[in-house]
């Protein structure tokens, strides 16, 4: 096969719409998103920014995820709001604190995730070059990103084994009976992530990730009117509903059982 057609292979897309964005770009929305998280408290208005961002990725591969985390949120709000009714002193406290904490954390989460999903290792490491990030900073990211998703995979090959030995691997389980879980998956899964770090660390130096040169990825790497649109609408959009919430919108509550 010529040189010519391994590249055009290589630069065939499987991703389209918001998932083709500058990694910088989606960098950058993710550290805006989880600064106004943070500052958001009203309901509606929370709402409204994960809603807003699960049709951002939604537009670029990630509809069937942006589902399942609107759902989580849904169902973890009514369970919040249901500690209203339990009259525990300090176990209400705790609970409350946790269930408000995970509200905060699931945009965070849903976007990052997407991210690590919709994002080439070259192209990332060919952009934070060109922000002149140092390799102390670069290096962890990298890894990073390749890190997480080969756990997903260790773990599904770990669920594997179990169903093919015959033990039963569900949620009910893994809380009934701790103690099989921590023998079956964690353990297992503990010794693995001990042999993917050194197998990602051979990785990279094959690759030559500590090399200073110029670095090139054969998807074009620049900011173009898209990414400047995406990042200036957003902006607007999150100062927007951090103007909401201090109004008499960010007072109302949403989730009554």
């Amino acid at each position: 096969m010529k040189e010519d057609n391994i590249k055009q292979i290589i630069k065939t897309q499987q991703y389209h719409g918001t998932a083709r964005l500058d990694p910088r770009c989606k960098a950058l929305l993710l550290i805006l998103l989880g600064f106004t998280s943070y500052f958001l408290g009203g309901d509606i208005v929370s709402l409204a920014l994960l809603v807003v961002f699960a049709l951002f990725i939604s537009l670029g591969n990630g509809s069937m995820w942006a589902l399942k985390m609107l759902l989580i949120y849904v169902i973890i709000a009514y369970l919040n709001a249901l500690l209203r009714y339990v009259q525990v002193p300090v176990l209400s406290v705790i609970m409350s604190v946790f269930g408000v904490t995970l509200l905060k954390l699931i945009p965070i989460v849903m976007l990052g995730l997407w991210i690590l999903r919709t994002t080439y290792m070259d192209d990332l490491m060919v952009s934070l070059q060109r922000i002149h990030l140092p390799q102390a900073v670069t290096i962890p990211l990298v890894v990073m990103f390749r890190y997480i998703p080969t756990l997903r995979i260790e773990y599904g090959m770990i669920r594997d084994t179990m169903k093919i030995r015959g033990i039963c691997d569900t949620a009910w389980k893994k809380i009934t009976h701790p103690i099989a879980t921590i023998e079956y998956i964690l353990i297992p899964l503990l010794m693995r992530c001990l042999k993917v770090t050194d197998e990602l660390a051979a990785s990279g130096t094959t690759r030559g990730l500590e090399l200073e040169a110029k670095r090139y990825a054969l998807n074009r790497i620049y900011f173009s009117w898209q990414e400047y649109a995406v990042i200036i609408l957003c902006t607007a959009f999150l100062g927007f509903l951090l103007f909401l919430d201090h109004t008499s919108i960010g007072e109302i509550i949403l989730w009554r059982v």
